[in-house]
Order: structure tokens, then sequence, then C-alpha cells
């Protein structure tokens, strides 16, 4: 199911890594070992929003530029960036956003 390790050089080390080798499965017998399973997506990511009181800790990574509407003059509005994609925000202000 999986090929030898390749190499590449990474801050001046050899770093090995496999890949897979698009046989099939051994187990289900999917033919290209992409295994899917019957069971759906996990609710939960091990230790992200499970304690509440880490919660003021944790961040949120904005995958999306955000843009916010404001109100310039009584007949005009602008979209104003309100967070760049790849910044990483409060989880808070992520539900509030809708977002986790």
């Amino acid at each position: 199911m999986f090929r030898r390790p390749d190499f590449l050089w990474v801050d001046g080390r050899e770093v090995g890594f496999v890949a897979a080798s698009r046989e099939p499965c051994p187990v289900c017998g999917h033919p290209t070992g992409d295994c899917v399973g019957d069971l759906p997506a996990p609710e939960r990511i091990a230790g992200f929003n499970q304690i509440e009181s880490l919660v003021a800790e944790q961040t949120f990574l904005v995958e999306e530029d955000i843009f916010e509407e404001r109100q310039i003059t009584p007949f005009t509005k602008a979209k104003v960036l309100k967070y760049p994609a790849g910044k990483h925000i409060p989880l808070q202000e992520a539900r509030n956003l809708g977002l986790a």
C-alpha cells in the first residue's frame, strides 16, 4: 500500500516522507486506496473546543477574506476588509461570525 520513502532537504536535513502508492486497499478493497468508509465526519476534533475554560485562549484560522459593510453616508455603503485570509482570530469572534 505504501512505497519506499522519498527524501527532501529541509533546513539542511534530509527528511523522509511516504506517499500512497495508489494500489488497492488491503482492508476494504477500494481500487485506488482512497478509503471512504461509512461513518460521518467527526463532530469534534480532539483538543479543540472541548474545555470551556480554554475557549478564551483558542484561536480560529480565517481561510477567506472577511468583509464588513459600513454605512458611509445615508445612501452609501462600503465593504471594508475586517479579517484577511490567514489571520488568527479569537474563537468567540469566529462563533459570532458563524465560522465555528
